[in-house]
């Protein structure tokens, strides 16, 4: 998958958005994320032929069950590196956001299990921000 990061990084704040009850819209992840509305249609239309979202002209943009698995997965693995950070390695918690913004994208399942397991899976991160509860 090309563009790795940008694309899980679009996922991920869909899901954001979702969970804060706002409507997805292009519109709406245009001005998070701070790009041009084109740049968040073209994702959009990368992320539908991916099977990741689906998107119809008029509605709210909604995540397919892979698409939402995937989301709820970069968001786990964000949270548990924030954790791990601050509990672990005694950073600040106000200065792990951007490391974790890097390794979220690690493609390795047993990394993260271990990580999982070192912070005795934990539910909330160092912010109160629940952890999904995944499979890695």
């Amino acid at each position: 998958m090309k563009n790795t990061k940008e694309k899980e990084h679009y996922l991920k704040e869909i899901l954001r958005l979702e969970m804060a009850a706002k409507t997805v819209s292009v519109s709406c992840i245009a001005e998070v994320l701070g790009v041009s509305k084109s740049s968040v249609s073209n994702m959009i239309k990368k992320l539908v032929s991916m099977d990741l979202l689906n998107s119809a002209p008029y509605k709210a943009i909604e995540f397919t069950p892979k698409g939402r698995d995937l989301a709820r997965t970069i968001i786990a693995k964000h949270r548990l590196i924030e954790s791990f950070l601050v509990e672990v390695m005694d950073f600040d918690p106000e200065n792990v956001h951007e490391i974790a913004e890097e390794i979220e994208h690690i493609k390795s399942p047993a990394f993260f299990r271990k990580v999982q397991q070192m912070l005795d899976n934990r539910e909330l991160d160092p912010h109160g921000s629940p952890i999904p509860n995944v499979k890695f």
